[in-house]
């Protein structure tokens, strides 16, 4: 992937530095200037407000978030109030989301296969083949239930843990993001983890044009709830 998002920063070290100072200004208006006011979500401290300053579910308004100059997607773990978080590094296909308290999110093109900073973490995914999400919604792919992915987890060690999917398109769905509205259809992945005697639904809603996921659903362990992301500055396809 040569760039990463919109507007293409400046290489190297003073790249990293300018995103860490943006997270830092946005966990401070999410706070509103006032650190007391917080949430305590799954042992990580998230910023959240009374209410949201634009009416979008964040605490930075739309044109607060067209104006940074970095690919941007928000983030509510289950009830939580939304956070934005930049694009911070990008590692081949995989894309680095941090949040302004040190959480980080790591997605492959849309799938979540990676966190730091939650209280239990998605430590690897490996798929045993290639993800046939995209592949089922262009309806290039029988939905038949079959291992996709293995997953490592950290803490109370759980390795080498078989992820068994079976998808299915569901409908095509208008939805508003940042302002603008698209058609997208929506993909169900049922996930049954025989291991762990536990099963749960993800949900993604992407464009089978290019493959882009702008908004997900997922959920990797009974232990952390679902993951809302929705792309609000989207970064360039590779």
């Amino acid at each position: 992937m040569n760039a990463i998002d919109h507007q293409t920063p400046a290489k190297g070290h003073a790249a990293v530095i300018s995103r860490r100072r943006l997270l830092i200004a946005a966990g401070a208006l999410g706070l509103g200037g006032c650190a007391s006011d917080s949430l305590s979500l799954l042992g990580a401290t998230l910023p959240t407000l009374g209410g949201s300053a634009g009416g979008n579910g964040y605490p930075l308004t739309n044109d607060q978030i067209k104006a940074i100059p970095y690919a941007s997607m928000g983030v509510r773990i289950g009830g939580s109030a939304g956070v934005v978080t930049i694009l911070a590094s990008v590692d081949g296909q995989r894309l680095h989301w941090a949040s302004a308290d040190r959480i980080v999110l790591i997605t492959e093109r849309g799938r979540l296969v990676k966190t730091i900073g939650l209280p239990r973490d998605l430590l690897t995914t490996r798929f045993t083949d290639d993800d046939p999400l995209l592949p089922v919604a262009r309806g290039e792919r029988a939905s038949e239930a079959g291992i996709s992915r293995i997953i490592d987890l950290r803490p109370n060690d759980d390795f080498g843990v078989p992820v068994q999917s079976q998808y299915a398109v569901q409908a095509e769905e208008s939805l508003t993001l940042l302002g603008q509205s698209r058609t997208l259809l929506r993909v169900r992945e049922r996930v049954t983890v025989r291991k762990w005697r536990w099963s749960t639904d993800n949900l993604f809603w992407l464009d089978p044009a290019d493959g882009r996921i702008w908004k997900s659903r997922q959920q990797f362990c009974p232990e952390v709830p679902a993951i809302t992301m929705e792309l609000l500055k989207a970064p360039a396809l590779a």
